[in-house]
């Protein structure tokens, strides 16, 4: 058995096109190794154009003004609130990781520059713990049933 963790990021102000990000993680325990990533993708920030782009920078009437210029990334209506201007969309980072044993999974991205130069800044972590459901049993029957104790005897088929 299995379980998908999808981790979602709205890059913010003051990133680059061309800085990408690496993912790491703890495997399920301790804390996050940030020397190796879990993959080798480069999740990039802004990518095929995409940016952080305010409807003050548009000309008027010419868009929504929730998301003037918004090209390849969302518009400020659709971001979590308080995390950037009102009048800025940008672009999300999505991924996806395949977990197959229980665990509190911790994740950072890191971010580089497009020379490959790690940012200086502090990387925020986000946990999620993991229960996997065992595969059920097979070759099992019902033996017995005691109500009164609510006790199930299974055996062997």
């Amino acid at each position: 058995m299995s379980a998908n963790i999808t981790i979602t990021w709205a890059v913010p102000i003051g990133y680059q096109p061309g800085d990408y990000a690496k993912l790491y993680g703890n495997g399920g325990s301790s804390n996050i190794n940030y020397d190796s990533p879990l993959t080798i993708e480069k999740f990039v920030l802004f990518q095929d154009g995409g940016g952080i782009y305010g409807w003050y920078q548009m000309p008027w009437y010419k868009f929504p003004w929730y998301q003037g210029y918004a090209t390849r990334c969302l518009g400020w209506y659709q971001l979590p609130w308080y995390k950037f201007p009102w009048y800025h969309g940008t672009t999300l980072i999505t991924v996806r990781q395949t977990v197959f044993v229980c665990g509190v999974y911790k994740f950072a991205l890191k971010i580089f520059d497009r020379l490959g130069n790690e940012n200086v800044g502090e990387t925020e972590e986000v946990e999620a713990v993991i229960h996997i459901a065992p595969p059920a049993p097979t070759g099992l029957t019902k033996g017995t049933y005691d109500k009164e104790s609510n006790i199930l005897i299974l055996e062997a088929a």
